[in-house]
């Protein structure tokens, strides 16, 4: 396991983690701009507040892109079994 020393939202925070450095900054990095972001829309006076609410934001946007991904493989895997039951109907 490795350590890395990670800065979210002006906070040093020391991560250990099964993954590479770099890995563990992107991640940090991503959470530092969502809190950053939020606390620009909503001038939160409490850390915690802007966390959880930046937290809810990442989540949410992790679940519609996931739910896209279903969609998407949905479509595609029906188009598929349309095609091969053409392809076998038609012997």
């Amino acid at each position: 396991m490795k350590s890395v020393v990670v800065n979210v939202f002006g906070s040093d925070y020391n991560v250990r983690a099964d993954s590479d450095g770099e890995h563990v900054q992107e991640v940090a990095g991503i959470v530092d701009r969502k809190m950053r972001e939020i606390d620009r829309q909503f001038n939160q006076a409490s850390s915690t507040r802007t966390a959880v609410l930046a937290c809810m934001n990442l989540v949410d946007e992790h679940l519609l892109e996931r739910r896209e991904d279903v969609r998407w493989v949905s479509r595609r895997v029906g188009g598929l079994i349309e095609k091969l039951e053409l392809v076998l109907g038609g012997r």
